[in-house]
C-alpha cells in the first residue's frame, strides 16, 4: 500500500468543514464516520447559528485541533482559530456528535493529530433552514435528554420509526430505487449501516459497515436519511443511541442476467 504523508489541507467553500494535517507517514489518513458528506451534513443539520452573531452578520471561522486516538476516542482537543464565545461553543457541541475513523500504518491503528475547522456563514443559514425544515431542534414533551453526550448501545429503549417499526420496511420498499450499475452488474445483497439516533430524533455518524456497491450503499444512505424516528432513552432519559439497520438489495427476474444493458 502506497504511503502518504499527513501534510494534507484541503478547502470547502461554506458550511463544509476545513481539515488539515501535519504529522508522520502513515498507510491511511484518518476521518469522521462517513466522509465528507456526512461531515457536512450533520453540520448543516446540527448548527443553530448564535443569536449575537446571527443578528450582526458575523461570519466566523472556528478551527479545533485534537487528537484521533488509536481506539476512536478523541484527546487533546484545543481551540486554534476561535470566534466570540457563543459561537465557540456551538462549534464544540457539534464537534463531539461526531465519531472518528483512526489513521492506519502497517495495517495498524494510530494515533494522529488532526483539525476540522466550521465555517459559520450568516448569508447561508436562512436557506439552511429552509431545507431542513426548522430552525431549532424539537425535543418529546416532558422527558428529559440525558445530558452526558455518551452513545449507548445496549439497556436502552431502542428508537422507532415515527409511523411505528411495522410501517419501515414498506416506507423502504417504497422508496428504494435499484441503482441501474447494480442492476446491470447482477449486484445483489445487503448494505448494513450505522448511524447515532440523537434525542432530537435526528440522525448523525451515517456510516457503511458492510458494502455491496454497484451504488447499492449510496442509495441505501439516501433512504435512510429520509426515515424520522422517535428517540431512544435511558434510564427515563431522551439519549444518544447507535443503530444498525440492514437494507437489502435483491434483484427480481426482470432485472436479472442484464449485462447486455437492455432494461424492461
Amino acid at each position: 500500500m502506497k504511503k502518504v504523508v499527513l501534510i494534507f489541507f484541503l478547502s470547502i467553500v461554506g458550511f463544509l468543514p476545513l481539515f488539515s494535517q501535519v504529522g508522520f507517514s502513515v498507510d491511511v489518513l484518518p476521518s469522521n464516520v462517513g466522509g465528507k458528506a456526512e461531515f457536512k451534513r450533520v453540520f448543516e443539520q446540527e448548527m443553530i447559528y448564535p443569536e449575537k452573531a446571527l443578528k450582526n452578520k458575523f461570519f466566523e471561522k472556528v478551527t479545533i485541533n485534537f487528537v484521533i486516538k488509536k481506539d476512536s476516542s478523541v484527546s487533546n482537543v484545543k481551540l486554534e482559530m476561535k470566534g466570540d464565545k457563543e459561537t465557540n461553543a456551538e462549534a464544540m457541541r457539534i464537534f463531539y456528535l461526531y465519531q472518528w475513523v483512526p489513521a492506519m500504518k502497517e495495517g495498524q491503528f494510530v494515533d494522529a493529530n488532526w483539525s476540522v475547522t466550521f465555517d459559520f456563514d450568516p448569508n447561508k443559514y436562512a436557506k439552511i433552514c429552509k431545507k431542513r425544515g426548522y430552525n431549532n431542534f424539537k425535543y418529546l414533551a416532558d422527558t428529559k435528554i440525558d445530558s452526558t453526550g455518551k452513545i449507548h448501545t445496549a439497556g436502552v429503549q431502542m428508537p422507532m420509526y415515527e409511523k411505528g417499526n411495522f410501517a419501515l420496511q414498506d416506507f423502504i420498499k417504497d422508496n428504494l430505487e435499484y441503482p441501474r450499475q447494480a442492476q446491470l452488474s447482477n449486484l445483489q445483497g445487503t448494505v448494513l449501516l450505522s448511524f447515532v439516533v440523537e434525542p432530537s430524533g435526528l440522525m448523525t455518524n451515517i456510516g457503511v459497515e458492510k458494502s455491496v456497491g454497484g451504488g447499492c450503499d449510496q442509495e441505501a444512505i439516501r433512504v435512510i436519511e429520509q426515515i424520522k424516528w422517535y428517540p431512544g432513552k435511558f434510564n427515563g432519559q431522551l439519549a444518544r443511541v447507535k443503530m444498525t439497520f440492514p437494507v437489502y438489495f435483491i434483484l427480481n427476474d426482470e432485472f436479472k442476467n442484464n449485462s447486455s444493458g437492455e432494461q424492461k
